[in-house]
Formats: structure tokens, sequence, C-alpha cells
């Protein structure tokens, strides 16, 4: 990756990686507010927009500056050298393109009075960057090598709950493959199977997945950041299957379509399980805030580990003894 590919990368598709999503929306989509990502604040100061052709952000208590003058100050670079090395380990390789993305025009906030959850769905754009081919069966053995050697997620259980997906790049043609899992929308989250690149991304819809339990009567429900941490769970709890639903949310930005489904169903107990930091600590905020004392946090149960996975694969490290984990 160049200056100029990287100057013309997503800075909102960048933040979200880092768990920050915006706050306020103006401009058609075209300009984003956040809470800086540099200091705690309660009213937003960073904002990002889309001019000339690329993203650049301006934060009221700092600087400004393009993707990769974020990049430095965030990760407390001192070459473009270094910023170049972060962002290729942050995009997957081909998956930026000559010509800057699109700002997308995002669903208007959601009303659960006025809009079902099936019109809350964030649906992408016809000439969004990535183009779904087909899902099938996982059956590539980097796949199931990757998931079993760097995730300890056996592949009986990552072929039951997960799918082998390929897509298009647009922009460059190629075609790449990952694993991912179906949402409620038709669409599907995929991460890619490589312990170099964090790619993730939705194709088609970005939504929540729920997994029904297998018990009557259920009362609990089980809520995830992403479907490592799904896996992760019923492996720590030595089950396949989960006796109560589940909720995988794959995206903090998903609240409010976790928020319907919850309020649609009859439980007396919601459990989060997102992670132990602060965009996690966030998202488990707005969770109390909304149902109150039905809210379970489970952080701790895996704290000092920043996720569930993280607790699986210390557990699996021979330097580790097995505990009897339990949720």
């Amino acid at each position: 990756m160049n200056t100029e590919q990287a100057k013309k990368l997503s800075l909102p598709d960048l933040l979200a990686k880092l768990g920050h999503s915006p706050v306020r929306e103006m401009k058609g989509g075209y300009e984003l507010w956040y809470r800086s990502p540099f200091r705690e604040e309660a009213e937003p100061s960073f904002h990002t927009s889309f001019i000339g052709g690329k993203w650049i952000w301006n934060d009221f208590g700092d600087e400004g500056g393009t993707v990769i003058d974020f990049v430095m100050r965030q990760q407390n670079l001192s070459s473009i050298k270094d910023a170049l090395a972060y962002l290729d380990d942050m995009f997957q390789p081909g998956l930026f393109s000559s010509q800057a993305p699109r700002p997308q025009v995002r669903p208007a906030p959601f009303s659960f009075q006025q809009q079902s959850h099936r019109a809350a769905v964030e649906i992408f754009s016809e000439d969004r960057q990535l183009e779904f081919i087909d899902a099938q069966p996982i059956r590539r053995a980097l796949i199931l090598s990757y998931l079993s050697d760097e995730r300890h997620i056996p592949a009986v259980l990552a072929q039951r709950y997960l799918q082998e997906v390929r897509y298009r790049n647009l922009a460059t043609g190629k075609e790449y493959f990952a694993f991912g899992m179906e949402n409620q929308a038709g669409g599907y989250e995929i991460r890619v199977a490589s312990s170099k690149y964090n790619f993730k991304s939705a194709l088609k819809a970005r939504d929540i997945t729920i997994i029904p339990g297998t018990a009557s009567g259920r009362s609990t429900v089980h809520v995830f950041e992403g479907m490592t941490d799904f896996l992760s769970f019923l492996i720590l709890n030595r089950v396949e299957e989960s006796p109560d639903d589940c909720i995988i949310m794959h995206s903090l930005s998903s609240f409010h379509r976790a928020e319907a489904h919850i309020r649609g169903q009859n439980y007396q107990t919601v459990k989060t399980y997102l992670d132990n930091d602060k965009a996690g600590q966030q998202g488990t905020d707005r969770f109390k805030a909304t149902f109150g004392a039905m809210v379970l946090p489970q952080g701790e149960a895996f704290a000092p580990h920043h996720d569930l996975n993280d607790l699986l694969r210390a557990q699996r490290s021979p330097q580790k003894p097995s505990s009897n984990f339990r949720m």
C-alpha cells in the first residue's frame, strides 16, 4: 500500500475496527461525529468528513489530517512507513480501491414503535466494494486449521455454525474467501482466517444472528460481540448447543437490533459478554441503561482477558492449567 492508496481508505471503517461508533451523522452521512478516540469526553468533539475524494478528520482538542495522520497520532507512530504497515495489517491487501468508497447513508435512528426489526437492518448499497459470491460448508484446510490452531475452535463446531464464504473485490476483480456466519437479514458476517490480517466485514447486509436455545420456556439470553466469542462460550461450557437463546451482535453498532429482539421476547435475564475494553464497557452500559436490573454483565468472569476467545486460548496454552470455567 502506498501513501495515496492509504489516504483513500475509509476512516469510518478504521474507526469501527477500533471500536468507535459515530454519535451523530450529518450531511447525508458525509460528516460523522465521534467522542474523541484520544481522551475521555461526554460530548463528541472529533469528526471526519468526506472531502475531495478522501476522508479527513479534525479533533477540536487536538489536531487533524488524513487517515495516515490519524494512525500516526492514535498509534503514536513516528514515520509514514510505520503507519502504512499498520494500515496493511488492518485492511487485508487488495481490499482498498483506487477510488475512495462513497459514504453510505445509514438508516435513520431506530424507533421500536415506528419500525420493524427488518426495516432497521443496515442494507449495503449495490456499489459496495465487496460483492458476495456464495456460501458453502467449510472445506478449506486453511480455515479449519486457523480456527483449530489459532482460536482453539474444533472443526466439528466450526462446521456446525460457520460457513466458507467467497466474495469479490469490485475494485480489483479478485476473489477471496473467509469464514462467516449468516445473520438474520440473510447477509454474512465474515472474518479472514489469518492471524496477520484482522479483517472482518459484512456482505449483503449487516444484522445480528440469533441462535435459539434448546430448553423450553427460555428466560435468559446471552449476548456476544462476535462469532468466535459465541463458539468459545460453548467450548468453555463443554456443550455443542446452548440451552438458552444467544445473540451474536457482530458489531456494537447493532445494539438497536439486539434491543428490538430482546424487547419482543419474555426474557427475565440478559447476560452480556462484551469485550473488556472501552468500547465493550460502553456497550454494556447501553444494555444496562435500557434493560436495568435484567442485565448481568459477565466481563469480570473472563477478566483480565480481552474476550472469551482470549480466555479459551489462555486455558488451552501448555503453560496454563485447564480450569472448570462456567458461565
